[in-house]
């Protein structure tokens, strides 16, 4: 059996190979108690790798209040199916092994009441340490913001995990001010909230998104592209804008 920490540094690479921007570990004593949907339970795991996939800036940059763009949608869509690849490849690769793994997909709502999916994503990477839960109620990491997908493969395969980061958001409530949906609250707290509902109104985002995924149909005739998006929350976030401006030729 390989040593604890090769291991980790194993599958997270691996993990990186197949196509994720960022990989971490939680453990899942951290999340003790946490909503889970769908059947899923945390018995047989100890463990969770969090998988996670960039978004283009530019397409970001892109986004307006009255519609997320095409562009964006395209690429909302595209992550989620490499994120899904992703944990595919790592779960087998974990299977390989001689260890449990059990993926929680991208982006699948099983929960339409609670706008939930089988687990937070956000929670997990959390938990692993790639960033912190911002005003906008969305992991947010130091260098990429909220332009960040998340999948999640629960695994019992011996993994050292790592540390959670506390709220790097400080005063900031860009989030909370400019959402279309006014869908934020902004609370004050230094790790994470109680609970999702005390700083999201779920449902206040999830109407707009409809009127969103409507703007992407049928002013843009793109069906098969048109998602439940807004974005403005990850385009107004100042964490992980880069200053370095290109020098003209």
């Amino acid at each position: 059996m390989p040593k604890r920490k090769d291991a980790t540094e194993e599958i997270l690479t691996y993990a990186r190979s197949m196509g994720a921007t960022l990989a971490g570990v939680a453990d899942l004593k951290l999340l003790k108690g946490m909503p889970l949907y769908g059947g899923v339970s945390f018995e047989r795991f100890r463990y969770a790798i969090s998988i996670a996939v960039a978004l283009p800036s530019e397409a970001i940059e892109m986004i307006t209040d009255e519609d997320p763009g095409m562009l964006y949608a395209y690429a909302y869509r595209a992550a989620n199916v490499l994120l899904d690849s992703v944990a595919m490849e790592t779960a087998a690769e974990i299977n390989r092994l001689g260890y449990r793994s059990l993926i929680i997909p991208a982006s699948m709502r099983v929960m339409r009441a609670e706008q939930a999916g089988h687990a937070s994503h956000k929670a997990f990477a959390w938990a692993a340490g790639l960033g912190w839960i911002g005003r906008n109620a969305m992991l947010t990491n130091p260098q990429f913001g909220s332009k960040l997908r998340f999948a999640t493969v629960l695994t019992d395969m011996p993994l050292r995990p790592g540390k959670p980061i506390s709220n790097g958001c400080g005063i900031c409530r860009l989030c909370v001010v400019r959402c279309p949906a006014k869908a934020f609250r902004y609370v004050p707290f230094e790790i994470r909230p109680s609970c999702r509902e005390e700083i999201f109104d779920a449902d206040k985002c999830y109407q707009y998104l409809l009127k969103c995924k409507d703007v992407l149909a049928k002013e843009h005739h793109m069906v098969e592209h048109a998602a439940t998006i807004c974005g403005v929350c990850i385009k107004v976030c100042p964490i992980g804008k880069s200053a370095v401006q290109k020098k003209p030729q």
